[in-house]
């Protein structure tokens, strides 16, 4: 449960491909709370990104079929609800009567859900509320909201007394050689992001770097302090 988790220093490990290479496994480990985003694997890029995981947030279009093999036996799975339809999607996984249908999401989602069902948790919408409109201050009829990193930045920073990221960022808009993501080369942009607003993730994260709020630790002054 969420009130088990001991939490002075977490870290959310965000799967942008600045982390490939970079050896972080053990400095992310070391970390009170790990927590993960999406579909993002573990187990072929632990000297990068680490092994452990406490928490990992997901919604359909981003949810593991097993999600058992890339996590621990006592992660937490947090369901990141967007709109009705995911909570459909929930309750058919969950009932194992899940249909075929693609209507309604950008990407088809698993048929089924072999997870830890005592681990399923549903992450308060109000969440996400603040991630987007208080925090990014982005306009509701933009029908953009923030990315699964920022609404789990929010949840830490509720959460825990030190904050840390590693992995953030995308490649900029006229990159078309970096890969997005540190687990897979591909480049295509358009499905991902297209329903959010990534200068207004970059500026909010510079401005909470810059105040102290959160750290990266691929920075140079955390790897002096710390390191």
């Amino acid at each position: 449960s969420f009130a088990s988790l001991w939490c002075q220093r977490c870290i959310v490990v965000g799967n942008g491909y600045s982390i490939h290479g970079q050896h972080f496994g053990k400095m992310i480990d070391s970390h009170h709370v790990i927590i993960r985003l999406n579909d993002a694997p573990v187990k072929e890029h632990k000297k990068d990104v680490g092994e452990r995981t406490s928490i990992r947030l997901f919604f359909p279009e981003s949810a593991l079929p097993n999600p058992l093999e890339d996590s621990d036996n006592d992660t937490l799975m947090v369901f990141v609800p967007f709109k009705p339809l995911d909570f459909l999607w929930l309750g058919e996984v969950l009932l194992k009567t899940r249909n075929k249908t693609k209507v309604g999401f950008w990407r088809q989602p698993p048929r089924e859900w072999n997870g830890n069902v005592s681990q399923l948790r549903i992450l308060n919408p109000y969440v996400t509320y603040e991630a987007t409109y208080k925090l990014l201050q982005l306009n509701a009829s933009s029908g953009r909201y923030a990315t699964t990193g920022i609404i789990a930045l929010n949840l830490a920073l509720h959460m825990c007394q030190e904050v840390n990221i590693a992995g953030f960022g995308y490649p900029g808009n006229h990159d078309n050689t970096t890969p997005i993501h540190y687990y897979n080369m591909g480049h295509s942009r358009k499905k991902e992001l297209f329903q959010h607003n990534i200068t207004a993730e970059r500026n909010w994260l510079l401005k909470m770097i810059e105040l102290g709020v959160i750290a990266d630790i691929a920075s140079p002054s955390f790897q002096a302090q710390n390191y």
